[in-house]
């Protein structure tokens, strides 16, 4: 009897599965989930809305906040007329404040859908206002802020469920499972593709308009840079949809490494289940001739080292995951034909491309047996392959049950995959002026890299108000404890 046969026996016998998760016992009241809404851009508007409103027997939305109050306004009447389509009658509060949204002891859970360098702040502030979250990756702008994040969130016990959707895509899942099950054996190395961006922006100075706390959006950011939209979105409505200027935009994002890097890398550190050691590699950075803004890197090529396995990231690898075996096998796993918003790309598939899912050989994809799913969470300390097919399900799932380890993508784990996206960033900007690029160890027990010039990236962002440290502080939380690991 081979070791799959006992497995498998074992299991027909009566072992115990940990499938899937199980179900908790904890639920919330029986009554519907009461969500509210923090930034109506482009993903609030196209994605993550309409993902939990469709869901009407189990929530409602409530509130949006947005610091553009046009945004919001324009917010509460989308999300009114989509109930009223449905025969709902459901008025939306606005805000433009999500400090006093958040005083409403009546919602359960809040959408986070703003800009990057917001993440960490508000979703601390969520969290010791004790509601669940639903946050947009990248989990954080910056590593600690990531941790605080992710502390915070085990102290206080709730719900966080973090957009790196593709965990609930079957294509990816199943690549992962299959990984970590050993159907490649030893994992020699990981390529991964995740586009480039281009030059734009505008950086004249334009009049802040009338109805849009600019200060506010800028938030622990430098409160001195002058407003363009370009800087922050269109103000226009009919292009709500479109692509925002911030994300190309650092400090506010840091352009694709955390952008498409939180999708794709997340599947790596998902299936590679390993920190990296250190990274090294160099990359180009936008034309800044003229007027335009709009600063991040644009070509790359990053070589992480985890767990011996060389992770590559390639601009001209395409857009996607291939794990690569001891052997030279491979498995692939892409998007396909998904497009997600209204501004992605066409999803067409070029000539000499993969399609979603793919193999050196056809029985690599061969269909897992349930006692070898058993196994590898077992061998992997217990950790649930959650089958979710709605990302956003899963969410409110586990806000009904109250139970934290429900969703698919928690913070912890999304922390650890925007930390892997963070340390290339940081080598990128420690490659500037370097012709043979730059090199960064990473003790990722400790969260430190040993260089100093490095390390400087790993601090929150702080302005006045806008501070980590005093909205931990108000909660009588020691703020040098909750930027490392606990």
């Amino acid at each position: 009897m081979d070791r799959r046969q006992f497995l498998c026996g074992a299991l027909a016998g009566g072992a115990a599965p940990l499938l899937f998760g199980g179900c908790a016992g904890k639920f919330l009241a029986n009554r519907k989930i009461n969500v509210a809404v923090i930034g109506y851009g482009r993903i609030a508007h196209t994605m993550d809305v309409p993902g939990v409103q469709q869901f009407t027997d189990r929530c409602v939305v409530t509130a949006v906040c947005d610091y553009d109050a046009t945004r919001a306004e324009y917010g509460k009447k989308v999300i009114e007329e989509r109930y009223a389509k449905k025969g709902i009658v459901q008025e939306v509060k606005t805000y433009g404040d999500y400090r006093e949204m958040l005083a409403d002891k009546s919602i359960d859970a809040v959408l986070l859908c703003i800009p990057d360098h917001q993440h960490a702040i508000v979703a601390t502030d969520c969290l010791l206002a004790g509601k669940h979250i639903y946050l947009q990756k990248p989990f954080a702008q910056t590593i600690q802020e990531g941790r605080v994040v992710a502390n915070v969130a085990k102290k206080k016990g709730l719900v966080v469920q973090v957009g790196a959707w593709q965990r609930s895509r079957p294509q990816f899942r199943k690549v992962v499972q299959l990984v970590r099950n050993g159907r490649l054996g030893r994992i020699a190395r990981v390529e991964v593709g995740i586009g480039c961006d281009k030059s734009g922006g505008n950086r004249t100075p334009e009049p802040v308009p009338a109805t849009f706390n600019y200060d506010a959006w800028l938030g622990p950011t430098d409160p001195t840079v002058p407003y363009n939209w370009t800087r922050c979105h269109n103000r226009d409505l009919k292009h709500i949809g479109d692509r925002p200027g911030w994300i190309q935009l650092a400090p506010y994002g840091w352009g694709m490494i955390t952008n498409w890097g939180a999708h794709h890398l997340d599947i790596t550190a998902w299936g590679l289940n390993c920190d990296p050691s250190s990274v090294r590699g160099t990359c180009e950075w936008m034309d800044l001739s003229g007027n335009k803004l709009w600063n991040v890197h644009t070509t790359y090529d990053l070589h992480y080292d985890c767990g011996g396995a060389d992770v590559h990231v390639n601009n001209k690898f395409q857009m996607g995951v291939k794990f690569i075996g001891e052997n030279g096998d491979w498995l692939w796993c892409t998007r396909g034909a998904v497009k997600v918003t209204p501004s992605d790309p066409e999803p067409k598939v070029a000539p000499g491309q993969l399609g979603p899912i793919a193999a050196s050989k056809p029985e690599l994809l061969d269909d897992l047996l349930p006692c070898e799913i058993e196994d590898n969470a077992l061998a992997h300390g217990g950790e649930k392959f959650l089958r979710t097919d709605d990302h956003f399900l899963n969410f409110l799932e586990a806000v009904a049950r109250e139970d934290p380890q429900y969703t698919v993508c928690d913070a912890e784990g999304a922390h650890k995959s925007t930390a892997f996206c963070s340390l290339g960033r940081m080598c990128m900007e420690l490659s500037r002026g370097k012709k043979d690029g730059a090199t960064l160890a990473w003790d990722a027990k400790k969260e430190v890299s040993g260089n100093a010039e490095a390390d400087k990236m790993l601090v929150p962002f702080s302005r006045g108000r806008f501070d980590l440290a005093l909205s931990l502080k108000a909660a009588g939380l020691d703020y040098a404890k909750y930027i490392k690991p606990m």
